[in-house]
């Protein structure tokens, strides 16, 4: 599949749900992308605390959505963002499970970032039948590269 193509059907995605950023990728498409495009922005929202503990994609940019502990707005999102990014960038945003990232893709169209893509399933995806995360869907069980500190 194309870039074009890979795009293209993320934006039905998003679209088909109501979503007003460009689209939802699954991390295979987003790693595809990546691989394509190394101008691409994988901007990681995740915590501190989940980057040192859980693990992390090379080459990522870190921009916290939610401040740990507490998981309270970070108040600098914006102003890192814009120190990282222009709005015609294309930016693949990644958390936990999707939905951080997902409000962080919402608030970057809001904001005029016409190419934010969320990355469905997060890096470690919803919980397995024994409560632990990686195995279902997202970064890590899709088997992509990562790394620990």
């Amino acid at each position: 599949m194309t870039s074009t193509e890979i795009l293209k059907k993320a934006q039905e995605r998003a679209k088909s749900a109501g979503k007003r950023h460009a689209g939802d990728l699954t991390p295979e498409e987003a790693h595809a992308l990546l691989r394509e495009h190394p101008d691409t922005l994988l901007i990681d929202v995740r915590s501190h605390p989940e980057l040192d503990f859980v693990g992390f994609i090379e080459g990522s940019k870190h921009i916290p959505w939610q401040n740990y502990p507490g998981m309270t707005a970070n108040p600098d999102f914006d102003r890192q963002i814009t120190e990282t990014a222009k709005p015609d960038h294309l930016l693949l945003l990644l958390c936990r499970t999707g939905g951080r990232s997902l409000a962080a893709a919402e608030h970057l169209a809001d904001l005029g970032y016409q190419h934010c893509y969320n990355i469905l399933g997060g890096f470690e995806g919803k919980h397995d039948p024994q409560g632990q995360r990686g195995k279902v869907e997202g970064w890590k069980a899709s088997g992509l590269p990562w790394k620990h500190k």
